[in-house]
């Protein structure tokens, strides 16, 4: 484990990712990645630092070694600079360049060194790798259509599916911004159900932002499913941040089961006697 004196390189970082595996998953902290021991090689890009974790908790050394790459080429990044929309496709080209293993991790420093958004992707990387990631599917919807988002939530609880719906997933007293955010956190995937009744205004903006935050941190692990229903000639208007994302219109609940199954980034378990 790493105290709060650590000289080494690595160390600061690392220290602030253990309180980050502390909070998420404490019973798991002494076996999480990295956090045993780790190597480190330290390169940069223009005004980008850049780190590459790699794991050596099983080496049976407790030190790292710290090595320098000097300045990385716009091949090895995959890009002519690093930008925030871009750092995701850039941690993905270095993850290939650098052979990266599901217990190591890199890290982007971008000019500003905040580097909360990196360490929480490496939370989600070493979920995955540990098959600790959350699962849920998060069901955002008009209060107004409600019965119709829990037919669903009980037909994804027979396929295996565990569905986020507030009135479940939140307490009595929880904050309503916190429980939605950390109903987010807890899922693979949000599920938009966009009818007439859907306005994209108070905590449904909110959702559309948190469900894009996810996306980008989870990347191919986060799937946005956004459904639009129609009433006679009326339906859904879908929210100006969910454009660039594609939408279906199903013409039966069926069909749109179908949907959210097909874009889910899981699958169902193989079919076998009860």
């Amino acid at each position: 484990m790493i105290r709060e004196n650590d000289k080494r390189r690595g160390a600061d970082e690392l220290l602030a990712y253990q309180d980050m595996v502390y909070a998420a998953h404490p019973s798991n902290v002494e076996s999480w990645p990295l956090l045993n021991g780790w190597d480190l090689l330290l390169g940069s890009f223009k005004d980008w630092q850049i780190a590459v974790f790699k794991d050596a908790a099983f080496t049976g050394m407790r030190m790292s070694h710290c090595q320098g790459v000097g300045e990385l080429s716009e091949g090895a990044v995959g890009a002519i600079e690093i930008t925030q929309e871009n750092r995701d496709a850039v941690r993905t080209r270095l993850e290939r360049h650098f052979n990266i293993g599901k217990r190591d991790a890199i890290v982007l420093y971008p000019p500003d060194r905040n580097i909360f958004s990196e360490l929480e992707a490496m939370l989600w990387r070493h979920e995955l790798a540990l098959g600790l990631a959350a699962m849920k599917i998060f069901l955002s919807h008009k209060g107004f259509d409600k019965p119709l988002v829990r037919q669903f939530k009980d037909t994804l609880a027979l396929l295996g599916f565990i569905a986020w719906l507030d009135e479940d997933s939140m307490p009595a007293g929880t904050p309503l911004e916190r429980g939605i955010l950390q109903g987010f956190k807890d899922s693979c995937a949000a599920v938009f159900f966009i009818t007439p009744n859907f306005k994209d205004e108070n905590y449904l903006a909110t959702e559309v932002e948190y469900a894009i935050s996810e996306k980008r941190t989870k990347r191919d692990k986060f799937a946005i499913i956004t459904l639009v229903f129609g009433e006679g000639i009326a339906e859904g208007n879908v929210p100006s941040l969910l454009h660039t994302y594609v939408w279906k219109q199903p013409k039966s609940k069926l069909e749109a089961l179908q949907e959210i199954i097909r874009a889910l980034p899981v699958h169902v378990g193989e079919v076998r006697w009860r």
